[in-house]
């Protein structure tokens, strides 16, 4: 595999090197401008991290009204609701929904 050979070689000549997806071959992406900086990985992380808590946020938000019945019966016994007497309030969800 050519790629392997310049990522093997002694010097640091080959560290550059990676797959060229115009031609299929290999090449020095330092040298073809060709870039993956961190900022863009953070980016990236963020934004499915703030998408998974979205979702997450809407999974709360939007119940089966129907489940909601069958868990409101077991909560006599704690005598909390669960979450710490907030009545359905969880941390970071903003100000709920009026019913």
């Amino acid at each position: 595999n050519k790629l392997r050979q310049k990522h093997a070689m002694q010097s640091d000549e080959g560290k550059h090197f990676g797959v060229d997806i115009d031609t299929g071959g290999v090449t020095d992406t330092y040298k073809s401008f060709v870039w993956e900086p961190v900022l863009v990985k953070r980016n990236a992380l963020q934004a499915a991290t703030e998408a998974t808590c979205l979702i997450l946020s809407v999974d709360e938000t939007v119940r089966n009204p129907a489940s909601e019945q069958e868990q409101g019966m077991g909560r006599g016994r704690g005598g909390m609701g669960g979450m710490g007497g907030m009545g359905g309030m969880g941390r970071g969800r903003g100000r709920g929904m009026m019913r």
